[in-house]
């Protein structure tokens, strides 16, 4: 019997709304899936700066954000439900991270559940990462459980969001997962300098000169720690990469080719430090479609026998959908999903947050 979930992001990029309705079915040990159909809804300048901005609200006026967006969230889910007659057993969404901050105990999603559920008539799973972070976990990535069941055959998952994470498996078969550096969101903020929200194809980063004082620099900022596992926080990719070029004055193209470049130099350095080879990589994300950085990442790899493959736009474009859906799905039939050895958490968690609909 199959089960119909539909699976919602709001990545880091502040790109828009992803929403997925995907199938699951098990047939003995296998799992079978499918991207039924899928969206994305762009957010409006309003949306953009009230959740780029969420950081930095009083605690009344963030709870507020968080039902004004849960309501949002419910709205463009049910006008999907009724204009596609969308058939779905419950909704899992991911929200908008505002805070990730697991030396303290706690990380913060907004988009309420409660008013989603309320909205949609459907039982919603939120909050995906507390369990983890309460157990002592990075709270991320959640990424592998889904990577291995969903995608066989790959050395490793490199997604090119807002932040750069992969996971991989290494030369004794052991499964790792991380954070490696900012991507997106500082190519982003680069391109807005020329009144762009992103440079399309990665067109102005392959006419900028390399300014190899500041690559090094950025570079040297995330370094490869073999005591993983690591997660990186939006407020800490605006204190490091975003905060530095900031106060650099040089020609944006320069500043972007040298970032893309910088991108493509720390992802080869910590997937190739521990990497099973030779390995084949599914790529996914919004970087995807940066096609400067992914023939740096090509080049980079084939000096050490790694290969970047890039899977159907639809995957690109919705496999954290895909992978909330999932975790969904995990958490309603009482499996784990996040793996304590890579969240560095005291056990396998899961058990996101139920609101069950009226």
């Amino acid at each position: 019997m199959s089960t119909h979930v539909i699976g919602i992001m709001s990545g880091s990029s502040l790109d828009g709304l992803d929403i997925a309705l995907c199938q699951f079915e098990e047939k003995g040990n296998s799992l079978l899936w499918e991207i039924m159909d899928s969206t994305t809804i762009p957010y409006t300048d309003q949306w953009y700066d009230l959740l780029k901005s969420a950081s930095n609200l009083s605690g009344r006026d963030l709870m507020h954000l968080d039902a004004y967006f849960g309501d949002f969230i419910g709205e463009q889910t049910k006008k999907l439900i009724d204009a596609r007659g969308w058939k779905a057993d419950y909704v899992a969404s991911h929200g908008h991270t505002v805070f990730h901050e697991p030396a303290l105990g706690f990380t913060t999603q907004i988009g309420s559940g409660a008013h989603i559920s309320l909205m949609t008539g459907l039982d919603t799973i939120t909050s995906f990462r507390n369990s983890d972070v309460a157990a002592g976990g990075q709270g991320a990535p959640f990424s592998p459980v889904a990577d291995r069941t969903l995608f066989s055959g790959y050395e490793g998952f490199l997604n090119l969001g807002g932040i750069a994470n992969v996971t991989l498996i290494d030369k004794n078969e052991i499964w790792h997962a991380w954070d490696i550096c900012p991507c997106n969101q500082t190519l982003n903020f680069l391109s807005q300098r020329a009144n762009l929200p992103f440079d399309k194809g990665g067109h102005m980063a392959s006419q900028g000169a390399i300014l190899d004082e500041i690559g090094q620099q950025l570079i040297a900022m995330y370094p490869f720690d073999a005591g993983l596992p690591r997660g990186l926080s939006n407020a800490e990719v605006a204190s490091t990469w975003i905060s530095y070029l900031e106060s650099r004055t040089e020609n944006t193209h320069d500043l972007l080719g040298t970032t893309t470049q910088s991108i493509a130099d720390v992802i080869s350095i910590h997937i190739s430090s521990l990497i099973k080879r030779p390995a084949k990589i599914l790529v996914t994300g919004g970087g995807v479609y940066n096609d400067h950085l992914i023939k740096l990442l090509q080049k980079a790899g084939q000096d050490f026998g790694i290969t970047y493959e890039l899977p159907s736009p639809e995957i690109i474009d919705f496999k954290e959908s895909l992978l909330i859906a999932y975790l969904g799905y995990l958490t309603m039939n009482g499996k784990p999903y996040n793996i304590h050895t890579l969240t560095g958490a005291s056990q396998n968690m899961g058990g996101g947050a139920l609101y069950k609909a009226v």
